[in-house]
């Protein structure tokens, strides 16, 4: 409860930042260049990568995975809980993008050829793939019995949900505090769905 308060202080604190303090932008230009610059010698289809069809890709295949398991295992709560990710998240930035309204970073300073029309804040890429990638860590954490298999899902699901935020300011599509906002909340909501599983499977013993 105290790191679910903690993190719902930090992100108030922060949006309320992005909202009235204009200053926060230009420091968030200043690291995009930054990024840019330290970055330019590797190919742009890097960064690209989370726009193309591996992001949905790293979407479905653990929503595919982990659905036949709770199919086979009978476990139909987690199975819902852990689809509906998508759209929770979905449609908390279908909330919290026109609540604050902030433009994205402008289009010079935009390396990759899309160029969003949405709102900034919070980063969409990141929400979801902190969310699912998070929980995924915490479902291998409970069933993965294989030491190798569990370290290897750790690792690749802590590697993308990193890639995923720094694709968005590498490319100029989102604010460095647009990735920071998006990983906050996704923290309040993988500590929700944390404390819901386990308090079913509580009730369940």
């Amino acid at each position: 409860m105290k790191k679910l308060s903690f993190l719902l202080i930090l992100f108030i604190l922060l949006s309320i930042c992005v909202h009235f303090y204009p200053a926060l932008t230009m420091w968030d230009r200043s690291v995009i260049f930054f990024v840019q610059d330290k970055l330019s010698f590797m190919p742009l289809w890097i960064p690209m990568l989370p726009d193309c069809i591996l992001y949905t890709i790293m979407i479905i295949v653990p929503l595919l995975s982990f659905g036949i398991f709770f199919i086979r295992k009978r476990l139909y709560y987690d199975l819902v809980f852990f689809c509906s990710i998508p759209l929770v998240t979905f449609l908390l930035n279908c909330v919290i993008k026109p609540c604050f309204r902030r433009e994205r970073p402008p289009l010079w300073m935009q390396i990759s050829e899309v160029h969003p029309e949405s709102y900034s804040y919070v980063s969409s890429h990141s929400l979801v793939t902190i969310c699912l990638w998070g929980m995924v860590i915490w479902y291998l954490n409970k069933y993965c019995e294989n030491p190798v298999l569990r370290n290897v899902g750790f690792l690749i699901s802590v590697l993308w949900i990193l890639f995923v935020g720094l694709s968005r300011i590498w490319l100029g599509v989102h604010n460095p505090t647009d990735v920071l906002g998006a990983y906050i909340l996704g923290g309040i909501l993988l500590l929700f769905y944390v404390k819901v599983v386990k308090s079913k499977l509580i009730k369940s013993v």
